[in-house]
């Protein structure tokens, strides 16, 4: 990691990202709790999730253009627009304002699309494949780290100055993420020409995806793994009220477990990875997370905060080694489309976790559900350590033949 941290254009990435993060995870908090201040309902609050969600859903349109435009332009136009999108919000004063709170959640979600699937594909060209490990496990610990402080930051400043204080907040790191790429120097490729047809283009990174036996495989497991943990969404309030008997905020607990481990995780990833490959890595974090499920059962409070700190250590495990595979094998001008893809796989499997956790927990004891859960991780972890393609350290051959990627991409 100290040889991936003497790249200046490195530091700068790290740094530009970790800003402009803080400003995102605390609008995203704050959201909600202003929605509900401003109109007394929690529905509506829930709301604003789902909009951001909803955006992120378009993942596979939005990769499309991330492959037919240079992207560290993209990256810097989609700061700029997205910030003054968030200034905006400054106006919010009324329950009958709240409706540009719902648009600019949406629209957020499509940036960060957007932006994600822009910087994994120049992430490919700003260092070398054996550093592609490390770069993505430090991206996650530098994202756990934050969601320890930015909670406080967002409620703090909304109980103390009101949404449009948050709104500033977020609006000025995306001003701070701009300035950091406005430095960065990345060699692109020149982009691919797009031959108009949007319904093929669209397909062609869930079609990489099906070809690519390594990538099928991750794909099959991290949506079952996401659908599990969007289980966890209630699963958590469950063990805190009704198995440990304390309030929903204790919660807050075990989040900031997590997130401690979370760190740790990030740290350690890269070098877990050049052992194990990225595909066991990813087993490795889904059975960590499953035997967190199975522990969290025990009604005491510090088994359960054990467990949070497992679960915690195992999630970048899974996130990184998935990331990593994705560039490892994937062509650059490919990588919009695809990364796309596997977003919309991911994010929809857990949005479908999280409504089955809230329907399950109506009819089902949280212990039932919590040995569900772990099942299905196990049962995924398994799958991916019993395939061959999965035991390779470094990048797999797709089906896909050079001249076929090619015209795929096209």
């Amino acid at each position: 990691m100290r040889e991936l941290l003497a790249i200046p254009r490195m530091r700068l990435y790290f740094l530009g990202n970790s800003l402009s993060s803080i400003g995102d995870y605390a609008l995203w908090l704050a959201a909600g709790i202003w929605v509900k201040e401003l109109t007394g309902s929690t529905s509506k609050a829930g709301l604003c999730m789902l909009c951001l969600i909803t955006g992120t859903l378009l993942s596979p349109l939005t990769g499309v253009i991330v492959d037919r435009v240079a992207r560290r332009p993209l990256i810097m136009a989609t700061n700029a627009v997205t910030g003054l999108l968030v200034l905006s919000l400054t106006q919010v004063h009324h329950a009958d304002q709240v409706w540009l709170i719902y648009l600019v959640m949406f629209l957020y979600g499509i940036s960060t699309d957007i932006s994600g699937s822009a910087m994994s594909a120049l992430l490919q060209r700003m260092v070398p494949e054996d550093q592609l490990g490390p770069a993505n496990g430090l991206s996650q610990a530098l994202t756990q780290g934050q969601r320890l402080i930015t909670p406080a930051i967002g409620v703090g400043l909304l109980a103390a100055y009101g949404g449009g204080a948050v709104a500033l907040l977020d609006a000025a790191s995306f001003g701070a993420g701009l300035v950091c790429w406005a430095f960065i120097r990345v060699e692109e490729q020149p982009p691919v020409r797009s031959e108009g047809n949007w319904r093929r283009e669209t397909a062609a990174g869930f079609v990489f995806l099906a070809r690519t036996p390594v990538l099928r495989q991750l794909s099959l497991a991290l949506t079952l793994g996401l659908f599990v943990m969007g289980l966890f969404e209630t699963l958590g309030i469950a063990v805190a009220t009704v198995g440990l008997h304390h309030s929903p905020s204790w919660t807050g607990v075990i989040v900031t477990a997590m997130g401690v481990t979370g760190v740790v995780g990030g740290v350690a990833a890269g070098s877990v990875m050049s052992r194990l490959g990225p595909g066991r890595l990813t087993a490795l974090g889904l059975a960590l997370s499953g035997v967190s499920a199975l522990v969290m059962t025990v009604p005491v409070d510090a088994v359960v905060i054990g467990a949070a700190l497992l679960f915690g250590l195992g999630l970048p495990f899974v996130i990184v080694g998935a990331m990593t595979a994705v560039q490892l094998n994937t062509p650059n001008e490919l990588m919009g489309r695809v990364s796309g893809a596997d977003n919309f796989l991911v994010t929809a499997g857990q949005s479908l976790g999280i409504g089955t956790g809230a329907a399950l927990i109506a009819v089902l004891p949280y212990r039932d559900l919590a040995c569900i859960a772990a099942a299905l991780l196990g049962l995924a972890a398994v799958y991916l350590v019993t395939r061959p393609e999965q035991r390779q350290a470094g990048a797999v051959t797709s089906e896909e033949t050079p001249s076929g990627a090619a015209a795929l991409a096209r």
